[in-house]
């Protein structure tokens, strides 16, 4: 089911002040809407998907559960929560139409962070920035923390790709194709790739650049996808702009923080940390989620978001997507990797990472 809220779902290049420099053709992202050449190097913006606000409602009928939304306020439904950013409502949120890169402040070049499981080295965390623009590979081998800091040096309301964004965009992908299994209908994506020792030299990575998907600019993939495992790689996927929503890199998250298999989330981007459970604008959320890795089976009685509650599925039924945990406190990273294979997909989670983690198999992305 399409609705108005998809159809004005469409690709921007935002300053960072957190304006809208325009709007890019909707067919052709090398395009400005009005047919001229845009310029997606990072030079006139941040290459970014415009999501505009919208109500929810959930309905159970039986073993049927149901989820509708709506652009307007109407009775029953209630706005979701990743719209309510630091306290205050917005009418849009914005997020990065391809994995991140960096821009680095010393040259002012735009770059990625080629085939390193520590790109640490490499990083100015004072000045340099996250960054969402076409050309160039994503970054890898950072922490979440990392990531983190280098979205806000690109102003205030700048952020890491955050839970309830996520969960946003899970739920328009639910309604508009009325089945949990992503790779069957947007295609496999970046995800049969192989990784090899690092070495700094991108055309050892399985990463695609970013921009492949420049061509069907806000269109969706709805179709396989090549995944021959081409290094660098040549598949991709794409929801509505966002490319590679999964695959290619698992993507930190950021306002979740796991304890035990238990979720705590935030929608305070400007207080987000890795350590708060019940403190620093965090609330715990649902109920434990299962303490064994595997597919996806059942999600937890709420509202607005998809937390797992069974682990008992397979690649073709239910969620179809599998999920990773481990004991502890821990940090969410979503989508898959480019070697994940089956087991990736737009519901596929790895709470298994603790904050301090890198390697070249998890890169991040820019939202607003």
């Amino acid at each position: 089911m399409i609705t108005n809220i998809h159809n004005n779902m469409r690709r921007c290049l935002l300053l960072d002040n957190g304006t809208v420099n325009y709007y890019l053709n909707p067919t052709d992202s090398t395009k400005k809407e009005d047919g001229t050449n845009a310029n997606l190097d990072g030079s006139d913006g941040m290459v970014m998907v415009e999501i505009p606000k919208f109500y929810t409602k959930r309905k159970k009928e039986g073993t049927i559960t149901s989820w509708y939304i709506s652009d307007v306020p109407t009775n029953g439904y209630t706005l979701h929560p990743a719209f309510v950013k630091d306290g205050v409502e917005v009418d849009y949120r914005y997020v990065g139409a391809y994995h991140a890169s960096y821009w680095d402040a010393t040259d002012g070049l735009y770059k990625s962070g080629l085939n390193l499981d520590n790109l640490i080295g490499s990083l100015d965390l004072s000045n340099d920035k996250l960054a969402s623009v076409s050309g160039v590979y994503p970054i890898c081998g950072v922490t979440r923390p990392e990531c983190r800091t280098l979205a806000r040096n690109r102003g205030n309301g700048w952020c890491v790709f955050d839970f309830y964004l996520v969960q946003a965009i899970q739920m328009l992908y639910v309604v508009e194709y009325q089945t949990f299994y992503s790779q069957q209908v947007l295609g496999n994506g970046n995800v049969s790739g192989s990784y090899i020792t690092p070495s700094a030299v991108q055309e050892d990575s399985p990463h695609s650049i970013a921009g492949l998907s420049n061509v069907l600019g806000n269109r969706s993939t709805e179709g396989s996808q090549p995944s021959i495992g081409a290094k660098p790689g040549i598949a991709y996927m794409s929801y509505r702009g966002i490319e590679n929503f999964y695959g290619n890199g698992w993507q930190w998250i950021d306002g979740w923080n796991i304890n035990n298999n238990l979720s705590s989330v935030s929608n305070y981007p400007s207080t987000f940390d890795d350590t708060s459970l019940t403190t620093n604008n965090y609330n715990i959320l649902g109920t434990s989620m299962p303490a064994s890795n595997g597919y996806i089976s059942n999600i937890q009685d709420l509202d607005n978001v998809y937390l797992p509650s069974q682990v008992t599925g397979n690649g073709s039924s239910y969620l179809t997507d599998y999920y990773y945990q481990n004991s502890g406190l821990r940090v969410a990273a979503l989508g898959g990797a480019a070697d994940l294979g089956a087991l990736a997909g737009a519901f596929s989670w790895s709470l298994f990472y603790a904050s301090g983690y890198r390697r070249r198999l998890v890169s991040s992305r820019l939202a607003y």
